[in-house]
């Protein structure tokens, strides 16, 4: 589904990227794990097309993800980034709404059938329907990350790129948030690639990750394969303890104290 072909980044003569070459299957969960600035947030844009490429491709179903228009390219993919959605005020209900925008004309008309049940299956897959005429500024972070997937959902992608979707979040609505992103997937087979700093969530959630460093790929494959003791020490420059989770058997990930 997705080919990235050489695909390198630099901003004047600083390397943000370098060459990377990386395929995610249809269907696939990949988180992109790394400490900070080592070219995450970078690689996200270049996939989303937002950023253009320094060298090689970003293919999307066969073709250059430059070669789409914004519009084909916003019914394909959606992209939630970290803070969600700035807390205007605006109702629950139309802020998830606004996510039909790749379908409407000129006159803002969604002439697709059956949008109402859409977004009422939304509101209720969410269970945000006693939020629905609250305006977005009103509500907890938590609860405006949820109207953000909710937003994302309208869009009815076949893709989603997540940017630090949880950081702000508490355990509660990191889960929840992690959960609801895991049911849509099962439901509809979307293809979701996730920047994470929590480990622990990503072993849990993703089929596969992809390790960065120094705008540099250390390494690519299964929680089990990436998330070693070496490779966290390496990457990371900590000292880490590695268990087997008690019920699903993922690598988690403990700290160590250390002496300064």
């Amino acid at each position: 589904m997705i080919e990235v072909l050489g695909v390198g980044k630099q901003f004047g003569g600083i390397t943000a990227l370098n060459p990377l070459d990386w395929t995610i299957g249809k269907g696939e969960w990949w988180g992109i794990i790394g400490p900070n600035g080592s070219g995450k947030s970078t690689l996200m844009r270049l996939l989303s097309g937002v950023e253009r490429v320094s060298s090689g491709v970003v293919n999307i179903n066969g073709k250059n993800v430059t070669d789409y228009s914004r519009k084909q390219l916003s019914r394909m993919m959606a992209v939630l980034q970290q803070e969600g959605i700035a807390p205007i005020h605006y109702p629950v209900r139309e802020v998830i709404e606004m996510g039909r925008y790749p379908y409407m004309d000129w006159l803002g008309r969604d002439s697709s059938e059956n949008v109402d049940s859409l977004i009422e299956g939304i509101m209720d897959k969410l269970k945000l329907h006693e939020l629905a005429e609250r305006p977005l500024d009103e509500l907890s972070g938590g609860q405006r990350q949820r109207v953000a997937l909710g937003q994302v959902m309208a869009q009815e992608p076949s893709i989603l790129l997540l940017d630090e979707p949880t950081s702000f979040l508490d355990i509660h609505y990191q889960q929840q948030f992690m959960e609801l992103v895991a049911n849509w997937r099962k439901e509809t087979g979307i293809t979701v690639i996730a920047v994470l700093h929590d480990l622990n969530l990503a072993a849990q959630y993703c089929d596969k990750l992809l390790v960065l460093r120094d705008g540099k790929a250390v390494g690519m494959g299964t929680p089990q394969e990436m998330l070693t003791a070496e490779n966290i020490r390496v990457v990371y420059e900590v000292e880490p303890v590695v268990v087997a989770h008690p019920a699903s058997g993922v690598p988690q990930v403990l700290l160590s104290r250390q002496t300064m």
